[in-house]
């Protein structure tokens, strides 16, 4: 029996589709995307020597290391390792062996504000 897809949806391993990703020696497979909202999960792949530059965070990063090792500023992620960033906090990436992320990014302020209501 097949659920509706207001359900839930299941992005299966071989039906994902990797493509170039936004930085040098990535790639990227999105898996689900609200357009209402901006929020987003996808999947990273860095190759060994890969290096994402310093950047910011318009909203919030929820991100799980699925494999592999990664520098995110000073500090070393792990193979299970968890990572969440604040909306503005900025690091860079970088790995010497390889990894992969899973990667959820929250509301997209920038679709919606919330405008202050004069009293």
């Amino acid at each position: 029996m097949k659920m509706s897809e207001d359900k839930h949806k299941i992005v299966r391993k071989e039906d994902m589709v990797w493509e170039h990703g936004m930085y040098d020696q990535t790639e990227m497979a999105y898996l689900w995307e609200d357009e209402e909202t901006g929020r987003v999960a996808f999947l990273v792949k860095l190759e060994p020597g890969a290096r994402i530059p310093f950047h910011d965070h318009p909203r919030r990063e929820v991100a799980f290391l699925v494999e592999g090792e990664v520098w995110l500023n000073d500090d070393l992620m792990k193979k299970g390792d968890f990572l969440t960033a604040i909306d503005q906090e900025a690091h860079d990436v970088y790995t010497e062996k390889g990894c992969t992320f899973f990667i959820y990014i929250d509301y997209n302020i920038e679709k919606h504000r919330f405008e202050k209501i004069e009293k």
